[in-house]
């Protein structure tokens, strides 16, 4: 079996087209994995788990997936679902910083009296429960994530390689 030049080419740019589908869908899922690293962190942090700054950034351009969504991630920009990953990315971001500044912001000031009686400890359990509570709002907005970047790459699965490159040029 013979092929022309333009059915070998378009045999080869089809699966360079393939493989980079894979690739995309790949780099979604790793979005995926380091985002539920980072919720785990954050759990861990009102846990009380030693915990570096940088495991668990405030910031929403610091974070793995945030960095690659303000970054190589662009490159989906225009498919649709993509943009509204950022505003659910920022209320989860503005849920942890509540959680932060509430557990490792200003301290109450406790008289000897109120240490003496255990004042301190009832006011770090109330934090924390507190801190359990935003937590939970955290991981909806996390959960509505990862269900946008998964449709999102159901929506690559199913395209043409033809289409796929349109979105990405």
């Amino acid at each position: 079996m013979q092929y022309s030049i333009n059915k070998l080419n378009s045999l080869v740019n089809n699966k360079i087209m393939s493989e980079h589908k894979e690739k995309i869908v790949t780099i979604l899922r790793n979005a995926i994995s380091g985002h539920k690293k980072w919720v785990e962190n954050a759990l861990g942090l009102i846990q009380g788990l030693p915990l570096d700054k940088s495991q668990v950034p405030v910031n929403g351009t610091e974070c793995a997936f945030g960095e690659w969504y303000y970054s190589d991630g662009q490159s989906l920009r225009d498919l649709p679902g993509f943009k509204e990953i950022e505003s659910l990315h920022d209320k989860l971001h503005a849920k942890y910083r509540e959680i932060f500044v509430l557990l490792f912001g200003e301290t109450e000031k406790i008289s000897f009296l109120g240490k003496l009686f255990g004042q301190a400890k009832k006011l770090e359990h109330a934090k924390k429960e507190e801190a359990m509570e935003k937590y939970k709002e955290l991981k909806y907005y996390s959960e509505k994530i990862i269900k946008q970047i998964t449709k999102l790459e159901k929506f690559i699965h199913v395209m043409s390689d033809d289409q796929l490159e349109k979105y990405l040029n």
